[in-house]
């Protein structure tokens, strides 16, 4: 595979050798080989829009030509991984959302990966609004919801799921995660990124980020970890209300020479897995760990960091829920009422999660308020949390 263009006998068609430069950690991970090059749309189509054909014909070579530019900078933990893209066309009166004729990408050229590739060229599905009983496939799942679908296993779905599960698994295919693609300036769906792996990952943290990294410099956005669904905006009124649990953050923080303050609240499902044989919703965080269960994230909620110092943990905490079920945040927003905890150090992780970060930033005692919105019918609940100085186990303040 030393040649800048590698022809594929399978089906004559041209894999462009990764270009992508890596270095320090990076050059562990392994890019992909794109298939091959197509021109960009011309310069007649382009500005012509005369007749709607070829608006549409415009409109889909240049989403066409994007994916193929963000599949080039795409780097994976696997190499055995195969990236796939999927494009509604419209057929007559149906709209069918089929793989053939764009891009995808290989980690590495072998049979097992070019195979489940042939295989998917066959596959077509209706995804039109009238036709939602044709359902039968994640691909044609997460076009019409705009959510993810992911699982850790391919065996983890019904075969009527999943009509690709027996090529996949011949093909030594495990891990599987399809995600949205909108354009960023339209809001519209413009087709679903499928990756398939031989490993049975836990969670796809990384991989989901690095998609979204990709389709953003192109234009493109997809689901991020820990964030609410794409493209949903905070209402002005929630917006009004997260600047007021800000305000009281910076000072208290300020007052009582707190080092931090963040806010968190029971993460939205924004996204699908399949787990013993059934598709159930789930929260952001694309982690196994999270399946089945109602947790609490601190992502793009407000937080006031006073010592610099604290910035590694809370790093940490916008990048991990917590089990409502577990914990003492948890515990405050079940029973509606504020807690104090003198050494959350000595906590299990199973308990709190980020213990290993506390110990490792010397935090120790905390406190948490429960706050509801009164304002509007759909009032949300809140978790403030407040860590006291460093080595500060003194309660008194909470009485003031």
């Amino acid at each position: 595979m030393d040649q800048v263009i590698m022809e594929m006998l399978w089906n004559k068609i041209y894999l462009e050798q990764p270009t992508v430069q890596l270095s320090g950690d990076s050059r562990y991970l392994n890019p992909l080989w794109v298939s091959g090059k197509q021109d960009e749309p011309s310069q007649s189509i382009t500005t012509c829009f005369e007749l709607r054909t070829e608006r549409f014909y415009s409109y889909h070579q240049e989403i066409t030509y994007k994916i193929r530019a963000a599949l080039k900078i795409l780097t994976f933990r696997e190499q055995h991984v195969l990236v796939q893209f999927w494009s509604p066309r419209d057929v007559g009166k149906h709209q069918l959302l089929t793989t053939i004729d764009q891009p995808f990408g290989l980690g590495v050229a072998s049979e097992e990966l070019c195979s489940y590739r042939r295989d998917s060229e066959h596959k077509a599905f209706l995804v039109d609004k009238d036709h939602e009983e044709e359902d039968v496939s994640p691909p044609a799942r997460v076009f019409r919801r705009g959510l993810p679908e992911w699982t850790s296993d391919i065996t983890e779905y019904e075969t009527k799921d999943f009509p690709q599960q027996d090529c996949a698994i011949r093909c030594n295919l495990h891990g599987y995660l399809a995600l949205p693609v909108f354009d960023s300036t339209t809001g519209s769906c413009v087709g679903v990124l499928e990756i398939l792996t031989s490993v049975k990952y836990m969670h796809y943290a990384f991989e989901v980020q690095q998609v979204h990294k990709a389709l953003q410099a192109e234009n493109l956005t997809s689901p991020q970890v820990f964030d609410y669904p794409t493209l949903k905006v905070p209402s002005e009124r929630k917006q009004t209300e997260r600047d007021k649990i800000l305000d009281i953050m910076k000072v208290v923080c300020d007052i009582h020479s707190l080092p931090l303050a963040q806010t968190w609240t029971v993460s939205p499902t924004s996204s699908y897995v399949s787990h013993n044989k059934v598709i159930e919703k789930t929260c952001s965080s694309f982690d196994t760990r999270c399946v089945g269960k109602v947790c609490m994230s601190t992502a793009a909620l407000p937080f006031h960091v006073r010592d610099l110092g604290m910035w590694h943990f809370r790093k940490a905490c916008g990048e991990q829920h917590l089990d409502k079920a577990r914990g003492f945040v948890g515990k405050a927003l079940l029973d509606r009422r504020s807690y104090y905890c003198q050494d959350v150090t000595e906590l299990s992780e199973e308990e709190y999660p980020l213990v290993h970060y506390a110990r490792m930033n010397g935090l120790t005692s905390c406190f948490t308020i429960f706050l509801h919105s009164v304002e509007g019918d759909d009032g949300d609940d809140y978790v403030l949390e407040f860590f006291l100085q460093l080595g500060n186990k003194d309660s008194t303040l909470l009485e003031n």
